[in-house]
């Protein structure tokens, strides 16, 4: 029986890495850990782009790497040389299906993890003698603040990252928009605290905002529960595995025809909305922290026949 022991990704300085917390909540759940060995910062671009060759394998140890299909190579470097690895995957996108399946059949994987319920699945179906998890995106719950209720915050609408909205909203309207050149332009900590100040946030998937990109992968991501711990009345649209997840629907369905008049809407009776946050923040407090996911990995992997 191999031991199980996780990595910690890639610090990147100046950058909030999300693969970082549930390495953290492994940590806190009990889970070993081993050193980390990335190459030197002038190394990193042929990391991306090449592989060192196969070494022996260690027969009584195995990785848990955190990795997006993007940056495998260096995301799992240098252990795919000498341990059996353990992928936890995320943004797995259609056009990185291909790339991803070739990596893990040239490195003998036996057991893998994905953040995307569709890809999984697919996986399954590429890979039937595989052991393969569907892990739904969690987040680090401590970090987000309740705020003040609705009617007393002062940010109406607060727009970050990806959007595709065209807007015609009165300039008596308090929006913010913090993405500056597809960067935000707050730091972490100014960000979570505009999150606790603001009414509404636009809540869309990739699939409606990137179309060519995400073709039909709908996937449930941090954002949302950004949204339901910081009480913000969330429109758009909920992925199905967050409806699946947690039994109801948080988000209010954007009418794309409408939206500013529907936003207007939502302002003029924002009141309305409290008992809905209220209710989206519990949720994501008792379902949404990545020590919760840890656990059930943990328990899987055991089953899978790993000693932890």
């Amino acid at each position: 029986m191999k031991t199980m022991k996780a990595v910690a990704p890639y610090h990147h300085p100046g950058y909030l890495n999300f693969k970082t917390a549930p390495c953290e909540a492994w940590l806190k759940c009990g889970g070993r850990t081993a050193k980390a060995h990335y190459p030197i910062r002038i190394l990193h671009g042929l990391a991306f782009r090449w592989e060192l060759p196969t070494c022996w394998k260690n027969k009584r140890e195995v990785r848990l790497r955190f990795v997006e299909p993007v940056s495998i190579s260096f995301d799992t470097f240098p252990d795919y040389t000498r341990y059996e690895i353990i992928p936890f995957v995320w943004d797995c996108w259609p056009c990185y299906f291909e790339k991803t399946c070739q990596w893990l059949k040239k490195h003998h994987v036996r057991t893998a993890i994905f953040t995307s319920s569709q890809t999984a699945d697919r996986m399954k179906s590429r890979f039937p003698q595989m052991h393969i998890m569907y892990c739904p995106e969690g987040i680090d719950t401590s970090l987000y603040q309740k705020g003040k209720i609705l009617q007393e915050r002062t940010i109406d609408l607060l727009e970050y990252g990806r959007t595709t909205q065209n807007h015609d909203i009165p300039d008596s309207i308090h929006h913010v928009t913090t993405s500056l050149n597809n960067k935000s332009s707050l730091s972490n900590e100014q960000l979570y605290a505009a999150m606790a100040d603001a009414k509404i946030t636009y809540a869309l998937p990739c699939t409606q905002t990137q179309p060519d990109f995400a073709g039909d992968i709908e996937t449930l991501t941090q954002r949302y529960w950004e949204a339901m711990l910081s009480r913000m009345v969330m429109v758009g649209h909920a992925p199905k595995e967050l409806t699946d997840l947690i039994g109801y629907n948080p988000v209010i369905d954007i009418d794309k025809e409408h939206s500013d008049e529907q936003i207007m809407d939502i302002l003029a009776h924002i009141g309305d909305y409290q008992e809905l946050v209220d209710k989206n923040r519990e949720t994501a407090l008792r379902l949404g922290d990545w020590t919760l996911r840890m656990r059930q990995v943990m328990a899987w992997l055991q089953e899978c026949g790993y000693q932890l």
